[in-house]
């Protein structure tokens, strides 16, 4: 049923991979995923995808006052050796402070050069060198929002179930991936859509918080994709997934005992066609309508 809809999509989605390196030298990185939208360079995806960068300028801050105050007991000449050496170990850095990110486009650092981020809504517009998709030649279609009715087959694209084991190579000074990791394999799972959700407005109260439900969750790895029907029209950009209650208990066996356990239905949460449409034409990027 989704096979038109893959074969588009799988032309028009590409992997997100972000990589973090933290104080105490760790290094963490996952997979998202990104939709490019038109010729002129412009692609689109969930703005959580960029965690790290908005976490990254506060941790070097903290990180700097950090590091002045341990400067600050080191030149002072008025304490005993020893007093120095209390007052420093007491200072106690963040092991998770941020040091280095990335976010690599199909596995490459690109230069971005125009953005908006919209946090409160999950979605991001990004503008890089055409030169970046130079060659691609499909683009997807994104669904006219007045056109929607719950209870549509949808179907999210992405790349989960693939482990990313970047690390930090501190010659270079950037995050190496592992050689073997592209092409990501692409991975769908299908839904229906079942409800809008509302959940007011953002703080400057410019424009509506507003989600689209399916009935089965988006996997880790795609967020950021799309959701598609069956004409592999973009109905939404994959945001995060709901742990609804159901009411009631179930019971199970462990170790000989029976053991009641809430149960609980996942859904997928995704950025609704009118947020995106509207924020497209706000920046004037062009896009494609389907009807």
């Amino acid at each position: 049923m989704f096979s038109k809809a893959y074969n588009l999509a799988k032309s028009f989605t590409h992997p997100l991979v972000v990589a973090m390196r933290y104080h105490d030298k760790t290094v963490e990185s996952g997979l998202g995923a990104f939709v490019v939208l038109n010729e002129d360079g412009w692609l689109m995806t969930a703005a959580h995808n960029f965690g790290a960068a908005f976490a990254f300028g506060q941790h070097q801050q903290e990180l700097a006052q950090f590091n002045e105050k341990a400067e600050k007991i080191n030149a002072n000449t008025q304490i005993k050796e020893h007093q120095r050496k209390v007052l420093a170990q007491a200072l106690k850095p963040n092991p998770k402070w941020i040091t280095d990110f990335a976010v690599m486009l199909a596995g490459q650092r690109i230069e971005v050069l125009e953005h908006f981020f919209y946090q409160e809504n999950d979605i991001a517009f990004m503008r890089v060198d055409k030169n970046f998709i130079k060659g691609q030649l499909v683009f997807p279609k994104i669904i006219d929002p007045s056109k929607i009715n719950p209870g549509t087959s949808l179907c999210k694209f992405g790349y989960p179930f693939v482990e990313v084991k970047a690390n930090f190579n501190i010659a270079s000074n950037q995050f190496d991936l592992p050689a073997n990791l592209l092409p990501v394999p692409f991975f769908p799972i299908e839904g229906i859509y079942t409800r809008n959700m509302l959940m007011g407005k953002t703080q400057d109260q410019q424009r509506e918080i507003l989600f689209l439900e399916t009935s089965s969750p988006g996997l880790k790895g795609q967020s950021g994709g799309p959701i598609c029907d069956t004409e592999g029209n973009i109905y939404a950009v994959q945001s995060q997934n709901l742990t609804i209650p159901l009411g009631f208990l179930g019971t199970v066996e462990i170790n000989k005992k029976k053991v009641e356990e809430n149960q609980f239905f996942n859904v997928g949460i995704g950025v609704h066609p009118k947020i995106i449409v509207d924020l497209l034409v706000k920046h004037n990027i062009k896009f494609a309508l389907a009807s």
